[in-house]
């Protein structure tokens, strides 16, 4: 079984290092269009499979991902919800264009996510 770590680098298209710092949390790396950040992700909720509830910190923002599965008729339904805090005055500024590019590269990331699980190498 591959580690929490390792599988999110599998299928998330601009993480690019990840690491456990300890049981529930992770120092990541991203990386996009030149641009490093690095994140402290803490898992805040869990309830597997149906909940995941992570609190994000970086330098020029805070954010909480909740995501929740549920059944539906045929099939599964994933909700994100992501809360942001931009904490600097340029990341305020920028956020509307940050929030853009997060969004499609979520929806690029389960695309990729859904394949894996589908063809069984998730």
């Amino acid at each position: 079984m591959l580690e929490a770590s390792d599988a999110r680098l599998r299928w998330m298209g601009v993480l690019v290092e990840s690491e456990p710092v300890e049981e529930g949390r992770f120092r990541d790396v991203f990386e996009d269009r030149g641009h490093r950040i690095e994140i402290d992700a803490e898992v805040v909720e869990r309830h597997p499979p149906r909940v995941l509830v992570v609190r994000l910190r970086a330098a020029s923002f805070e954010a909480t991902s909740a995501q929740r599965l549920e059944a539906i008729e045929g099939g599964t339904r994933l909700t994100t919800v992501v809360e942001t805090t931009y904490t600097k005055r340029l990341a305020r500024l920028a956020g509307p264009f940050v929030a853009r590019r997060a969004q499609q590269q979520l929806e690029r990331d389960l695309e990729t996510l859904k394949a894996l699980l589908e063809d069984g190498s998730a």
